[in-house]
């Protein structure tokens, strides 16, 4: 049979594997991927079912070594062997700069080697930043994503990451999609709280601002703002001891080492978004973060930073304001601004849950997904609502003054947010 296959073609429900490192992994594409595997709207008119690539619950996979290599090669057969069978393969793909790429490259090879129609979905903080500043794409990077140009289509979760993807595979369709949760989970409060709760949820690392976000509390503390209490949830993954040493002797410094509460999961983090009054994401590098979109559901205003999809979903003064990364002063005005002044905390709350009920909600999701594999099932390089690839393959997106694609880089990742 061949890639062409067409949906219902002998009356079943066409089979769509998806691809991804869920459980015991965590993060946002364990999330995403279960979400879309376990979706009853799907579920209608697709089988999906989930090929899980996990192995431990944090990830390392940016590490040259043996056993790397050897679990990319044993990903890229399962994931050939489900091209054999499968009418879709989506494949959710951490591509980063170094053995990421790598592995992608090889996973898109795998799935078009085989029957099946291929969607590849880039979800990498990298590839959606469009900030080759703190970090960027090297020549042997660019050259293992040219294999993004053998899939039928090209997701990924920033408009930024959408240019930067179009660039690296000319001709080929992308498309941003966007993530979504259940707002259900996430009653909305009223971020009113006296004194307001300022909370953050991520790994504790340098990308993450932690150490900005500290010397904007010490700011803040300096010009005689107190009233509020700081809530840091999130644990030390993969970030090198140095790294983790040097951040919470930062928050020793800063007074703040209490607020530091460690990894939390599920319903504790769904409890914390309930108390808290105002969601910070300083990060150098982002996608599309699903837990800023959950502090949305939650009605939170959000202090974030221009990076990726952050200012596709929060706008500035609107659901929350948005700094450029590294700038603790900005930060510390703009936490400044919404810590005191309650009514425009209120204000941003309501905009904030009203753009997550229009946007990102689980019902938007899978319709989007739905009418995305039909197009693709069907041979189409447009969904129903008249989505298209851009005219011009190499268009490229700017923000902060920086275009998406850094043309200069030979090296991976750039360090970011020096202390």
């Amino acid at each position: 049979m061949s890639r062409a296959a067409r949906p219902g073609a002998d009356g079943r429900r066409p089979l769509v594997v998806v691809v991804a490192e869920a459980r015991p992994m965590r993060g946002g594409i364990a999330t995403f991927a279960e979400t879309i595997t376990e979706d009853p709207i799907l579920a209608r008119d697709f089988d999906v079912q989930l090929l899980n690539t996990a192995r431990v619950a944090t990830r390392e996979g940016g590490r040259f070594n043996l056993d790397n290599v050897r679990f990319a090669l044993v990903d890229a057969w399962h994931v050939f062997k489900a091209s054999r069978h499968a009418d879709i393969v989506h494949l959710q793909l951490v591509a980063d700069p170094g053995l990421p790429s790598l592995r992608a490259a090889a996973l898109n090879l795998a799935a078009a080697a085989g029957r099946a129609k291929l969607i590849a979905h880039v979800h990498s903080a990298v590839g959606n930043a469009g900030r080759p500043e703190f970090a960027a794409y090297g020549r042997v990077d660019r050259l293992a994503l040219r294999t993004l140009g053998l899939a039928d289509l090209v997701c990924t979760v920033s408009t930024v990451g959408t240019a930067t993807m179009r660039s690296l595979a000319p001709g080929t369709w992308v498309e941003t999609v966007d993530n979504a949760v259940d707002l259900a989970d996430f009653p909305p409060g009223d971020a009113d709280g006296e004194p307001p709760t300022v909370l953050f949820v991520g790994v504790i690392c340098r990308r993450k601002g932690l150490f900005e976000r500290a010397r904007a509390a010490r700011r803040l503390r300096e010009r005689g703002v107190r009233d509020w209490r700081l809530v840091v949830v999130g644990g030390q993954g993969p970030t090198p001891q140095t790294e983790y040493d040097e951040i919470v002797a930062e928050f020793d410094a800063a007074g703040l080492r209490e607020a530091m509460v460690g990894p939390e999961y599920g319903d504790q983090i769904k409890a914390r978004l309930a108390q808290a009054d105002i969601f910070t994401l300083p990060s150098f590098l982002e996608g599309q973060p699903i837990a800023i979109i959950e502090a949305m559901a939650s009605g939170l205003p959000v202090v974030g930073t221009s990076i990726g999809a952050v200012p596709d979903l929060i706008r500035d003064g609107v659901e929350g304001r948005v700094v450029e990364p590294g700038d603790d002063a900005a930060l510390a005005d703009a936490l400044g601004e919404v810590i005191t002044d309650r009514e425009t905390r209120r204000r941003m709350s309501r905009a904030s849950r009203l753009r997550a009920e229009q946007g990102h909600g689980l019902d938007r999701l899978s319709a989007r997904l739905a009418d995305l594999y039909r197009a693709v099932l069907a041979g189409r390089r447009s969904a129903p609502d008249g989505t298209t690839p851009a005219a011009d393959p190499g268009a490229t997106a700017v923000r902060g003054g920086a275009t998406a694609v850094g043309s200069g880089a030979t090296d991976g990742t750039a360090a970011v947010g020096h202390p």
